[in-house]
């Protein structure tokens, strides 16, 4: 806890109050012992007085057996005196507060913090706990104080008469671990032993952390001087991955404008498929609806039918009775018009003297003007007139009987001609009822004709459009067959693209991470091979001492276990130095010279090393320890590799690696593969990528050299980056490839659509088409029913055409018979129009 000013709260603590003893060993009745110091008190008093006694009521509150407490039952524990016999029970009370302390003397009690524990002991030797008088089990009691810090499964808080002088007599520490010292009694008081074990193995971690700090510290130098060399290419893969991304996501943009697109556009097609649904079912509605008004038409023309016939019927009749009227009105047409000529002569006389009278009256003007002259040429003229109206009178006289000779005899011709005109009124009223009744006969067929041929016209153009649009279907899905087949060629020609650039991609990062790796390898090898020939040169020199040199150079192994070594020895890059001064004037010469950091490791340090070192020990499947697969050039350099080998055992695989790490034997936990594979001590597995070789020389020969190292290193790296070039132009072509398979994909798919959308709408109309034909089909039958002149029309027409035929034979007769009669009348007429001039 802190206060608010900052500074630490005092710690609260428990601390017994005061003690209640009834009826316990030596105290009658009850008795309290207390209040208690809150750090220390002291019970005096002679002997005999109860000292021990409050010391035993403490233990029989805390569940010691009446046998630790020197008495055989527990009822031997409640008060037996002269004054006090037979008591039935005693009882021990401890009262618990918890504190703060204070200056000095002083504390403060916690609020709420009282509580008891009580033990009581009854003469029938039962015996009872409580806390707060509230009755409980051992357990409860133990849990409670437990919580407070008292622990009575290991009561060390109390030690005993007894025990003082045993403890003094202890020795410092153990011998052995069978032993018990004053350092394991007090740890064991304290509860600090059980870290004993764990801080040894810290200690032990410790040291190889060390160890791999000091080795991971040198690999981050000379990673950080690779990081230095290598920023220029990393700023320029990462404009390459930043253009990379740009690129991804200027796709994933067409990609997401083209979704757009696809679902604006299927909305309006499916709007547009809705609205021609719509168009559909009104039309077929409408189609419905006319088909009800062709079916209501065709009763009606039944009916109509029905309703002709009683018309014709009445037609004949009619006929009939019109033929007598024609030839009435034959008669009366021929009185008419030969009014109508002599009311046209009339008419045109009129016009004459009209003319005359206006002539006359413009004379008598000029005559009026020309009185006074002519007055006395009137009485001349009068005479002349007089004499003139006599010769015309005489004139007259003459010419009326001429006229009234020549009316008779147009009368006469009239008479004779009244008969044939008669008869030719009667022939031709016949001709004129025939051939209109042979018209209305021929109109009826006709129109069904008509009908029949633009029915037969429709049906034409109905089965004609229903072939192209089913040859159009079977273009259509020929089309989108063909389509599909397309767009899974090109699905498979992407995927294999997209396969293509992945194994492209991963074959590039697999080399360009080996070049790193390359390139970190050569850095560190260089660095430390610059440190460790600094050092041999300064012990040629004289200048250094001890030094035996870099601890994976002083020992060779077969190359089969190269990446094994390389990977479970981290400390072969380690400088192997005799003793520790030597170590010293090492690191103070590289601090100098500046020449780089190395990790040392002391000969004289591993000398307890020496005996495990030369045991030789069964190994778990005859698997071989890694420490004695090298061959160390000299003997007392053995100690060294033992100590950054161990026990570590070389296994044929990951699945053998296993079985023996995770197996009983605990010695054998750190096991290594053939292919670099390495399960900790801890049980933690690493492995994969590229392991770790050449970090110890090979075979029986010498340790290899820096330069032929470093060639060899290099022409590798010169191999990779030449690979890696390789890859990068494969890996752009391949994604060209699927550039251009997404974009091909992307047209045939839209194609595809189109073909899609055009299918259904196509197979509708087709539909409608062949609907429509098979509608027509079925009234084609009555159409050709219709056109069928049934027997008695035709009979009918044929003995019109014969009657009429006839009827107009007749009357070309009865004209050439009366044509004499017809010019003696026309003549006759005109010379009465004519005559008097």
């Amino acid at each position: 806890m802190v206060n608010p000013d900052g500074a630490a709260a005092p710690k609260q603590r428990l601390m017994i109050r005061e003690m209640i003893l009834e009826n316990f060993k030596s105290y009658a009745g009850e008795q309290t012992v207390g209040p208690f110091h809150k750090s220390f008190s002291a019970v005096v008093g002679p002997n005999g007085s109860g000292k021990s006694n409050v010391i035993d009521a403490m233990l029989f509150v805390f569940g010691r057996r009446a046998k630790q407490l020197r008495f055989n039952k527990v009822s031997e524990l409640i008060h037996n005196s002269q004054n006090h016999r037979n008591l039935e029970y005693a009882r021990v009370t401890v009262r618990f507060q918890e504190i703060v302390d204070q200056e000095g003397d002083q504390y403060t009690v916690v609020p709420g913090s009282e509580f008891t524990v009580a033990r009581t002991a009854q003469r029938n030797n039962e015996s009872h706990y409580y806390i707060n008088n509230r009755k409980v089990s051992t357990k409860d009691v133990t849990d409670l104080l437990k919580a407070k810090g008292i622990d009575l499964d290991n009561n060390r808080f109390l030690i005993l008469q007894g025990e003082v002088e045993q403890i003094s007599m202890m020795k410092p520490k153990a011998e052995d671990k069978n032993d018990t010292g004053l350092l394991e009694y007090l740890e064991d008081i304290i509860g600090t032993d059980k870290y004993v074990q764990p801080i040894e193995e810290a200690y032990k971690k410790l040291e190889e952390v060390n160890e791999k700090r000091q080795g991971m510290v040198t690999r981050l130098k000379s990673s950080e001087k690779d990081k230095d060399g290598l920023q220029g290419k990393a700023e320029e893969a990462q404009q390459f991955l930043d253009k990379q991304a740009e690129m991804l996501q200027c796709r994933i943009n067409a990609n997401h404008v083209f979704a757009m697109k696809t679902k604006a556009n299927l909305k309006a097609t499916e709007a547009k498929a809705a609205e021609l649904k719509q168009k559909l079912e009104h039309e077929r509605a409408k189609f419905k609806d006319h088909e009800k008004e062709l079916n209501a038409a065709d009763k009606k023309c039944t009916q109509a039918e029905k309703a002709h016939s009683v018309v014709m019927k009445a037609i004949e009749d009619a006929d009939k009775a019109l033929t007598q009227l024609e030839c009435k009105d034959a008669q009366n047409t021929e009185t008419i018009k030969a009014l109508k000529t002599k009311m046209k002569k009339m008419t045109d006389k009129m016009a004459s003297d009209s003319q005359e009278l206006k002539n006359l009256e413009t004379e008598k003007a000029e005559c009026e003007a020309a009185a006074p002259q002519l007055a006395a040429q009137l009485q001349k003229l009068n005479a002349e007139l007089e004499d003139a109206e006599a010769a015309l009178d005489s004139m007259k006289e003459a010419l009326k009987s001429e006229v009234e000779g020549l009316r008779q005899q147009l009368s006469q011709v009239n008479k004779e001609l009244a008969p044939w005109d008669k008869k030719m009124g009667e022939v031709q009223a016949r001709i004129d009822v025939g051939q209109r009744e042979m018209e209305l006969l021929q109109r009826q067929e006709t129109e069904a004709k008509k009908r029949l041929e633009k029915a037969t016209k429709e049906l034409e153009d109905a089965r004609t459009a229903a072939e192209n649009k089913e040859q159009r279907i079977k273009e259509l899905e020929a089309a989108l067959q063909a389509r599909r087949h397309d767009i899974e060629t090109q699905k498979r020609g992407l995927a294999a693209a997209q396969a293509e650039e992945k194994k492209a991609e991963d074959e590039l990062a697999v080399v360009r991470e080996k070049s790193v790796q390359l390139r970190a390898d050569m850095n560190a090898s260089q660095g430390q091979s610059g440190v460790v020939r600094e050092l041999m040169a300064a012990k040629s020199r004289g200048e250094l001492t001890g030094i035996y040199g870099r601890l994976g150079d002083l020992g060779a192994i077969d190359a089969k276990y190269d990446a094994a070594v390389s990977t479970a020895v981290g400390a072969l890059d380690n400088i192997l130095v005799e003793t520790t001064s030597d170590a010293q004037r090492a690191v103070e010469h590289l601090r100098r010279t500046n020449a780089g950091c190395a990790t040392f490791l002391i000969l004289e340090k591993q000398q307890h090393l020496e005996r495990p070192a030369s045991e030789r020990i069964d190994t778990p499947e005859g698997c071989p320890r890694l420490f004695d697969l090298i061959k160390i050039k000299e003997p007392k350099l053995r100690a060294a590799f033992y100590y950054a080998c161990g026990n570590t055992l070389v296994a044929n695989d990951l699945e053998q690696a296993s079985r023996i790490a995770y197996g009983n034997d605990r010695r054998f936990r750190r096991v290594v593969t053939l292919q670099g594979q390495l399960i900790a001590d801890s049980g933690t597995m690493s492995g994969g990528g590229r392991p770790s070789t050449g970090r110890m020389a090979l075979g029986k020969d010498a340790p290899r050299g820096a330069s032929t190292d470093a060639r060899a290193a290099e022409a590798e790296l010169r191999e990779v980056d030449k690979r890696a070039d390789e890859l990068g132009k494969a890996l752009q072509s391949a994604r060209d490839r699927v550039a251009a398979a997404q974009a091909a994909l992307r047209g045939a798919e839209k194609e595809l659509a189109a073909l899609e959308t055009e299918l259904p709408k196509t197979r509708m109309e087709a539909e409608a088409n062949v609907q429509r034909a098979a509608d027509l089909a079925e009234r084609m039958a009555g159409l050709q029913d219709a056109t069928q002149v049934n027997a008695a029309d035709a009979a009918r027409i044929k003995e019109l055409h014969v009657s009429v035929s006839k009827e107009q034979v007749n009357l070309l007769t009865l004209k050439e018979q009366c044509a004499d009669l017809q010019k003696k009348a026309k003549s006759l007429q005109s010379k009465i129009d004519n005559a008097g001039g």
